[in-house]
């Protein structure tokens, strides 16, 4: 007998890979977006790195800030 997970972990589950894969998207128009702001794509590169350390550091904060 196989017990079936709760709902809530399927829908963290989705929400969490849809917030993984937000940082995955960018490299397919990182030359676009290079282009537009006229500089190399490794630099451009780098708003990648900056989303994902804001991220990291806003994350835990947000949830001590909003916590009931």
């Amino acid at each position: 007998m196989s017990r079936r997970p709760p709902f809530w972990l399927f829908v963290l589950f989705v929400v969490l890979l849809a917030t993984a894969t937000d940082e995955f998207i960018i490299a397919g128009i990182l030359p676009a977006i290079a282009s537009d702001l006229d500089v190399s794509v490794a630099a451009a590169g780098q708003l990648v790195t900056v989303f994902a350390v804001v991220y990291a550091l806003g994350a835990p904060t947000m949830a001590v800030t909003l916590e009931r």
